[in-house]
């Protein structure tokens, strides 16, 4: 990630509309969460300028920040997470089975080993806790914002399936989100693409007016989201859980997934 973005986000995770429209979704598929109170702890993976923080303390439970930039791990703990801790995905300092739900936002395609993150995320799990992963959709949707932010990689839904599952995770459900502006975000990095521009990033591209607005279309998404597979979008959200090494779901969970 190019220097100076982690401050960016810092002042506009609270106005921007994609920020706050991702979240108002996310809160949507949480509510309809078997059961509604986590396993135990919440981790906070790549918390970031704490982003996540109005979403996640919905849950009800204690939540542990972690990212790689310590300054992102000292405003998480002075915007009330419980603690916070600086370190790499891929080897987390956490004890096996420490955490009930773990929130991956836009996290794993930052990283070369996406696998190896998972399987961390998978031993630091209780059997049957919780993963949501949120990841940008599509290597049609690349664009100069993927790669000032440090993406390696787009996913479509299988290849975000495909990962879960291979790193020892029952999927409950596989959607995609901000659909309504997939095809404008695409016309516009296109457009971009050709005339040879180039942002910082793309964050400062909408004037703000114009922020209620795709707000609410973004946010008009949260109740088909809640219940039905969006195909298509600007990202893919993944709910999971942790499965037992035979394959299983722990039988108290088992009869609540969907």
């Amino acid at each position: 990630m190019e220097p100076g973005l982690l401050d960016e986000f810092r002042c506009i995770k609270d106005r921007h509309w994609w920020y706050r429209g991702r979240r108002t979704v996310l809160a949507a598929i949480l509510r309809r969460l078997r059961p509604r109170s986590p396993l135990g702890p919440v981790l906070d993976l790549g918390a970031g300028p704490a982003t996540n923080a109005a979403l996640l303390r919905g849950l009800g439970a204690p939540i542990v920040a972690l990212d790689i930039a310590r300054d992102a791990v000292l405003h998480g703990l002075r915007t009330g997470y419980a603690r916070g801790v600086a370190g790499d995905a891929t080897a987390l300092p956490f004890a096996d089975e420490a955490f009930g739900f773990v929130a991956a936002l836009d996290v794993v395609e930052h990283l070369d080993d996406d696998a190896e993150a998972l399987g961390e995320v998978r031993r630091v799990l209780k059997p049957g806790g919780v993963l949501l992963m949120v990841v940008p959709a599509f290597a049609a949707l690349w664009g100069w914002q993927d790669e000032v932010s440090g993406h390696r990689r787009r996913y479509a839904p299988d290849m975000a399936r495909r990962l879960l599952t291979t790193t020892g995770f029952t999927v409950d459900r596989v959607t995609c989100m901000n659909a309504a502006l997939a095809l404008p975000v695409l016309a516009a990095r296109r457009a971009l693409g050709w005339s040879g521009w180039a942002a910082r990033s793309e964050n400062k591209l909408t004037p703000g007016w114009l922020d209620p607005l795709l707000y609410a279309i973004f946010a008009a998404e949260a109740p088909i989201a809640a219940r039905w597979s969006i195909p298509y979008g600007t990202s893919v959200v993944c709910l999971a859980r942790r499965r037992d090494q035979n394959g299983s779901l722990p039988a108290s969970i088992a009869g609540q997934a969907r």
